[in-house]
């Protein structure tokens, strides 16, 4: 009965964090989509928890931003209620992270400590521990880049940012779903997976990461407010002075025609690939959970696919953008735990 209870709780903790991590990633989001990123310019882990209290505190806040260069370039003109609109998200976002902190890992050496979970699980909460350390690391590092010369935070620190937050998101949900399984059924009878299954499933994984990626790129550089039709970039298919910068592979990544362009092309063959393995692989997972994932997989990467076109068309408007950013979780999630499932068949439990 005691070990029921145990894990019981620990499924509940872990579906807590699912939800922190998921919310927080919609929070950065929205961050980026309101450019509040910058609007706290200092870091403090225990005196940042608090907010400014009243008028003057505000005052003194807003002429600390004022000091920076998004400020002076971008927003000279700014009055102090918008400064608390934006400041809003970016403190909203910071004190979300430090309550995930919390959140994980109280209960992790409680857990830990009182044997309430396994050695094999242990050592995989506590890599999710390390990434999450990184995860809080890079946060600073993303914000910082943003405080120096030129007000805008660094695409390629944004792009690490989020995908080191879609590897922890994704490694909970795995081992959620697996743990999960295991306690409603624990007769689950091994089962044969095509190696080419596993193999399609995997690629539609690393294609959803790579887009993910490709869209940080738009969003770190505002690439998607220019050339809003589609599939066209104004009368072209392909995007003009697409190797305008020297030297030519920072096009890639700087250029935002070609970011734009390559976003387009990755998202299209993602799509593509997800549904030809949705489709393919549902004769083989047809009367079983896989198989529900499938077609639910199809559903969503249909949506997200519609999504992205409309985000684009009305130049990432802040609803909608978000709606196409949590599209693309909503994805990743499904394709996790369609392998999380697979694992359990062909190995068992994490425990």
């Amino acid at each position: 009965m005691q070990k029921n209870s145990s894990e019981i709780a620990v499924l509940y903790w872990l579906f807590v964090n699912i939800f922190m991590v998921f919310s927080m990633i919609f929070i950065g989001g929205v961050t980026r989509l309101t450019d509040s990123g910058l609007s706290m310019i200092d870091w403090n882990l225990i005196k940042g928890i608090v907010p400014p209290l009243n008028e003057s505190q505000w005052i003194e806040k807003f002429d600390d931003y004022k000091m920076f260069p998004e400020f002076k370039i971008y927003n000279s003109d700014m009055e102090i209620d918008e400064f608390k609109k934006i400041f809003f998200w970016e403190y909203l976002h910071r004190v979300w992270g430090r309550l995930i902190g919390l959140t994980f890992l109280i209960p992790l050496f409680y857990f830990y400590f009182t044997k309430k979970i396994t050695k094999k699980t242990s050592k995989y909460l506590f890599f999710v521990t390390l990434v999450g350390f990184f995860q809080a690391f890079m946060g600073w590092y993303m914000v910082r880049s943003g405080l120096i010369d030129k007000p805008d935070v660094s695409q390629y620190r944004l792009a690490s940012h989020l995908i080191t937050a879609l590897i922890i998101y994704s490694l909970l949900c795995f081992l959620f779903w697996n743990l999960y399984r295991i306690k409603i059924d624990k007769n689950l009878k091994a089962s044969v997976i095509k190696k080419r299954s596993l193999f399609e499933l995997s690629i539609s994984l690393f294609l959803i990461f790579l887009t993910i990626t490709s869209g940080a790129f738009v969003a770190g550089t505002d690439a998607g407010v220019i050339y809003n039709n589609f599939p066209l970039m104004g009368k072209n298919f392909l995007p003009p002075d697409p190797f305008l910068l020297e030297p030519k592979w920072v096009n890639f990544f700087e250029n935002m025609p070609l970011i734009q362009f390559n976003h387009r092309v990755i998202a299209t063959i993602t799509g593509l690939t997800i549904v030809y393995t949705s489709i393919r692989n549902l004769k083989y997972f047809r009367d079983s959970i896989i198989g529900i994932l499938l077609r639910l997989l199809l559903i969503f990467i249909t949506i997200q696919y519609i999504l992205g076109v409309v985000t684009l068309k009305y130049a990432a408007p802040v609803v909608i953008g978000s709606m196409h950013q949590m599209g693309s979780i909503v994805v990743l999630t499904i394709l996790v735990i369609i392998l999380s499932e697979i694992f359990l068949k062909k190995k068992g439990a994490i425990v």
